[in-house]
């Protein structure tokens, strides 16, 4: 985070700590994605800072596994009447599913795209929820003066 503020002037950034995920599957098998998020923006655009803590079963650990730096995921926020369509045509495309989870109205999914892109993708259904959040982010971040870089958020 010190980085990406002091080199680009990214932030600040808004940290989630135990992000309370539910349903998370692999597959459809129970799955564990514990982990801290910080969420700032970076030109324009919104960045997330993941701390894992736990992930299981072992393709979860593989898909957070890279050397860092470095892009974990690039996210889409799709409208709920298509995102059945494009998870769907990833799979059979051959950047598989390896993690769903929900937060609230948020529901996502990580594809592995790291083969053909150098990182994964997440998938967001488009809700009220997540416009709101971002909003929040990208309102810390106009007119930001570079003091208190990190902002811990209730979850």
């Amino acid at each position: 985070m010190d980085r990406l503020v002091g080199q680009l002037g990214a932030g600040p950034f808004f940290l989630v700590e135990n992000v309370p995920l539910e349903n998370v599957l692999s597959r459809g098998e129970p799955a564990e994605f514990a982990h801290n998020s910080a969420f700032g923006y970076c030109g324009g655009g919104a960045i997330e800072l993941i701390e894992t803590v736990s992930l299981a079963p072992e393709r979860v650990e593989k898909g957070f596994w890279a050397p860092r730096p470095g892009i974990h995921h690039v996210a889409y926020a799709v409208p709920r009447t298509e995102v059945a369509d494009l998870r769907r045509s990833l799979d059979q495309r051959g950047l598989p599913q390896y993690l769903s989870a929900q937060l609230g109205e948020v529901d996502n999914t990580f594809h592995d795209a790291s083969a053909s892109l150098g990182h994964d993708i997440e998938v967001h259904v488009d809700c009220q929820g997540l416009r709101e959040f971002f909003g929040m982010v990208r309102g810390g971040a106009e007119g930001w003066d570079g003091s208190e870089p990190l902002r811990p958020i209730e979850s």
